[in-house]
């Protein structure tokens, strides 16, 4: 094999790499699944089982990589209706809150196989005819973005809709405190309450506040988490599947010889696999193939027998992937 066909292999394999880390920051299988990432402050991306693209309330973040097919804002304020950062397919429909409440009326839209309904929200800093909360179906999935909003009593008319995720903002200074959000939990009656707009500043997520959001349906979800939405999980080992999320971190030391250090965080029980690839994308190692406990895990990999260059290390959990590079130097 001559010099400049191997360099060829090596970068055409680094964008395979590439390809495969940006789809792992998904941490899900997007293309088999329905998935929600949460990005920050109310802005959420949902992808569909057939590839659909919604983005809610797009604000400040780099996180535009699938072209929109809608985009829904619940208000004009600045922090939710960042359109400039949104790439679109030529077919995207973009709802705003004047096209959702016409003279009082709260609209709906069939789009394909998603249907979305306007729905009150409302408080002092958010007037009632401007701002709008949006219940999004697809594949048997009720989504309730509720915008920024206090506790309402419009609120009542979900309990009976049978909500899958509620989306519910706990900031405290321009939405409900996260006590009032959770009492607000317990009436809409959803599968899974998920705290979003946890800060009135500039700090994309507080864990402080999001602490006191307390609803017992709660779900935990960071600035860059995603999940795979379901409608009925039929066991424990599905929840698992479908709602766990990870994160793993750059190995220590980078580069290495021989010995280096990978540390990792569940945060539910499930099983792992962590695997180490060669540039070609022959496997090298097996460093974990079992059942872990939620919680940090640090796994070591020897690499004695192994010569030095670029490898890749991989972590399966369910359906959730992550994959970065080490740096064997003998």
């Amino acid at each position: 094999m001559n010099y400049i066909y191997k360099i060829t292999i090596i970068f055409l394999f680094l964008g395979f790499f590439s390809f495969s880390s940006a789809t792992a920051k998904e941490n899900v299988m997007e293309t088999s699944s329905d998935s929600l990432k949460y990005i920050r402050d109310s802005f959420v991306k949902i992808k569909t089982l057939e590839g659909k693209v919604i983005y809610i309330d797009p604000y400040a973040a780099n996180e535009f990589a699938d072209s929109a097919d809608i985009v829904l804002i619940t208000h004009e304020h600045y922090d939710h209706n960042d359109l400039t950062r949104v790439k679109r397919k030529v077919t995207c429909q973009i709802i705003r809150s004047a096209n959702a409440l016409l003279d009082g009326v709260y609209q709906s839209f069939t789009i394909g196989n998603i249907k979305i309904t306007a729905v009150p929200a409302y408080n002092g800093y958010h007037p009632r005819n401007q701002c709008v909360g949006y219940v999004i179906e697809f594949d048997g999935i009720k989504l309730y973005h509720a915008g920024d909003t206090g506790k309402i009593a419009e609120m009542a008319d979900l309990t009976s809709q049978n909500i899958t995720y509620a989306l519910l903002p706990v900031d405290g200074v321009y939405t409900m405190t996260p006590e009032v959000a959770t009492a607000a939990a317990a009436v809409i009656q959803a599968k899974h309450d998920i705290p979003i707009h946890t800060s009135p500043g500039s700090a994309p997520y507080d864990e402080t506040t999001a602490a006191r959001f307390t609803s017992p349906n709660k779900m935990s979800l960071r600035p860059d988490s995603t999940i795979v939405l379901e409608n009925s999980p039929t066991s424990v080992e599905n929840i698992y599947e479908c709602h766990q999320m990870l994160s793993l971190d750059q190995n220590y030391p980078n580069s290495f010889n021989p010995t280096t250090s990978i540390s990792f965080t569940l945060q539910l029980k499930s099983f792992v696999t962590l695997k180490i690839y060669d540039l070609l994308g022959r496997e090298v190692v097996t460093v974990v193939s079992e059942y872990l406990s939620a919680g940090n895990h640090t796994k070591q990999w020897k690499a004695f027998n192994i010569p030095s260059g670029i490898y890749f290390y991989k972590l399966e959990a369910g359906s959730f992937i992550k994959t970065k590079k080490l740096i064997l130097i003998k």
